[in-house]
């Protein structure tokens, strides 16, 4: 993702213009500084999931993929340093990390996907789960991965050989070219300048890249959207079976946190494909937009339909470090619950505060553009839906926690489970006494759980406890 700015010379100045009204109060860089944020929580997940038990092959399995989703961030992460021909000697060298880093990883992370049935029992693939192949697919789509691209990377369809900077000073002024990747005399970047800029002619203040874009490498990014809905058919498969199976779940079955997991990350990757490749050509006279229709729509073009498409192209950036903040939370939860007390309560309270969070601000920046549009000032529109949206926190807080509770499952502590063992005992007469309620509160205390918790815990309890009236056997 290409970050566009205007000419700035000091640090200072650049972030400043980066958090400006004119690029939606920093979504762009919140999307970059979330990313390298996913990235590094990513692989410290995938460090702890390995020491946990690094003997376990499904461990290793879960500790590589969840590394290389990591670094399938590093490509918009590592924008949150200046891009700009000022930084042009620090960008030679980073482009390349980032690119083939990030290339590779794509291509490894298909082939970890495909391995699923390997590490966990698939209905109609359970001649893929070997403790022979066991042994050896965790680090080999990895190999394999990084082998094709170093094989392909030089190649016509998967090359960005010509990619210059262009900085305008102003509005009006003739576009100055700075080489950056092969050569600015190429024909790529001559026919990019021709057409980003007509007649020569700056729509503004700007610094940003024109030059190769080719097709291969788009398509080993939307390539793993199809390969993932794939896999995702084999994990909903092993899921089904378990659910119509009456007996004790298989530990080599995959657990409904995985399965869901994994579909929020297919989501995400779902809605990047459909924005880049149907709603945006859609709003876009049927042509699939790329970086270069980022200077026309915020420059050339005022209309509100053109920064629609701009927020749009923007925002779809942050479809997939969502998605995978969310598989690393829910493949974490799989693999750890059953080891460390707790873990579910801490992931709904962090799926919780995140949704919150991002839905507001999603709202703030959503009405900060249209109140500025239509009224010409953007930021009032912001702080009022943000103190409304402030103001009704409770219920939309419930209904944030009704939605984790279906799709993180609850598990008790081995303290709660005895606290709930107590609470069950002195409600056998449906009520709790005066002095019941003293010796519970000094077992909660014993156990270290809190008010709060305990509250949870026998509304829970109360809530399952009630017989449902429209079953036929009651």
């Amino acid at each position: 993702m290409l970050f566009l700015a205007t000419n700035m010379t000091t640090l200072s100045e650049y972030y400043s213009q980066a958090f400006s009204s004119e690029l939606f109060f920093g979504l762009r860089m919140i999307i970059n500084i979330g990313s390298l944020l996913v990235m590094l929580w990513l692989f410290a997940l995938a460090y702890l999931v390995w020491r946990a038990d690094s003997k376990s092959l499904r461990n290793r399995f879960i500790a590589t993929l969840l590394s290389v989703e990591g670094f399938k961030c590093i490509w918009i992460a590592l924008e949150v340093f200046p891009f700009m021909h000022e930084w042009n000697s620090f960008w030679v060298v980073a482009w390349n990390i980032k690119f083939d880093f990030f290339f590779s990883m794509q291509i490894a992370a298909i082939f970890l996907y495909l391995c699923f049935p390997i590490y966990y029992k698939i209905r109609g693939l359970g001649f893929m789960y070997s403790p022979t192949l066991q042994k050896h697919a965790y680090y080999l789509p990895l190999a394999i991965g990084i082998g094709i691209w170093l094989m392909i990377q030089g190649q016509q369809p998967f090359a960005v050989n010509d990619l210059s900077w262009i900085e305008c000073t102003a509005e009006g002024a003739t576009p100055i070219v700075h080489e950056f990747l092969g050569t600015s005399s190429s024909p790529v970047v001559a026919s990019g300048i021709e057409t980003t800029f007509p007649n020569g002619v700056c729509p503004a203040a700007l610094d940003t890249t024109l030059g190769d874009e080719p097709f291969g490498i788009w398509a080993i990014v939307f390539a793993q959207t199809p390969i993932s809905i794939v896999a995702l058919l084999f994990i909903r498969s092993s899921i089904r079976k378990m659910l119509d199976n009456t007996e004790v779940q298989d530990k080599n079955q995959i657990s409904k946190s995985f399965y869901v997991g994994f579909l929020g990350k297919v989501i995400g990757s779902m809605l990047f494909f459909f924005t880049l490749l149907l709603i945006l050509p859609m709003l876009n006279g049927g042509i699939v937009p790329n970086f270069q229709d980022e200077i026309t729509w915020r420059y050339s073009d005022p209309t509100f339909i053109a920064r629609f498409k701009y927020f749009l192209f923007i925002f779809c950036f942050a479809f997939g470090p969502i998605g995978l903040a969310f598989e690393a939370m829910m493949f974490v939860h799989a693999s750890l619950k059953d080891s460390v007390f707790g873990i579910d309560q801490n992931l709904r309270r962090t799926f919780r505060n995140a949704l919150f969070t991002g839905f507001g601000a999603f709202l703030f920046i959503l009405t900060s553009e249209i109140m500025e549009n239509l009224l010409g000032f953007g930021l009032a529109g912001g702080v009022i839906i943000g103190v409304g949206f402030l103001a009704i926190r409770k219920p939309i807080l419930r209904l944030i926690d009704g939605l984790s509770g279906q799709i993180i499952p609850t598990n008790y502590t081995f303290e709660e489970t005895k606290y709930l063992k107590a609470y069950s005992e002195v409600m056998i007469d449906g009520e709790v006494s005066k002095k019941e309620r003293t010796l519970l509160g000094t077992l909660a205390m014993a156990y270290g759980i809190d008010e709060e918790r305990i509250s949870d815990l026998e509304k829970r309890f109360n809530n399952d406890s009630i017989p449902n009236t429209n079953d036929p056997l009651n």
